[in-house]
């Protein structure tokens, strides 16, 4: 199998359980990266667009609206995917790539205006920016709540960036349940 894949292995378990709050809070930087939420069409061609994130533990938020097509692939298909890519900061690997996370996850939409309002003064407190989307009345504002599956992280793991670094449990969603 060659040394890129020797460089690219899944590093063990133990350490990936040890780097994933690092990882959590690399997500969670809104200043630190750019999201991109992947949603499926009907005939399952994925597209990728510019998002913005709020982390609540491992559960990732994004406020849409009912007009936007993502929220009609979220409706279709709630497998999504979340790319988190580091803007600034320190490059590894031969190709000098940023740190970057891929999670895929089950998504669910919130509609309830309680539960909306909620969301916002949660964001609210956590960042000090509350509800700053748009209060057009002909469209309703969505929440995009999801809760990974399976994380993928590279550039975290020590002198090796290119190894991944999986996770595959959250015990905080299993606990929530």
């Amino acid at each position: 199998m060659g040394e890129t894949y020797e460089s690219e292995r899944e590093v063990p378990e133990t350490d990936a359980e040890a780097l994933s709050e690092t990882i959590r809070e690399f997500i969670a930087n809104w200043s630190g990266n750019r999201a991109f939420l992947m949603t499926r069409r009907r005939d399952g061609r994925e597209i990728m667009r510019p998002v913005g994130s709020f982390m609540e533990g491992w559960t990732a938020n994004t406020i849409t609206q009912d007009l936007h097509i993502k929220t009609g692939h979220v409706r279709h298909d709630p497998i999504v995917g979340y790319l988190w890519v580091e803007v600034d900061g320190e490059r590894y690997g031969r190709l000098d790539f940023p740190r970057n996370v891929w999670m895929q996850g089950t998504a669910e939409l919130v509609e309830d205006p309680a539960e909306l309002a909620a969301f916002f003064e949660r964001r609210a407190g956590a960042t000090g920016r509350g509800d700053a989307h748009p209060h057009d009345d002909g469209y309703r504002r969505i929440l995009i709540r999801t809760r990974p599956q399976y994380v993928r992280a590279e550039g975290f793991y020590h002198d090796e960036p290119m190894r991944a670094v999986i996770l595959r449990e959250f015990p905080e969603l299993a606990a929530a349940r």
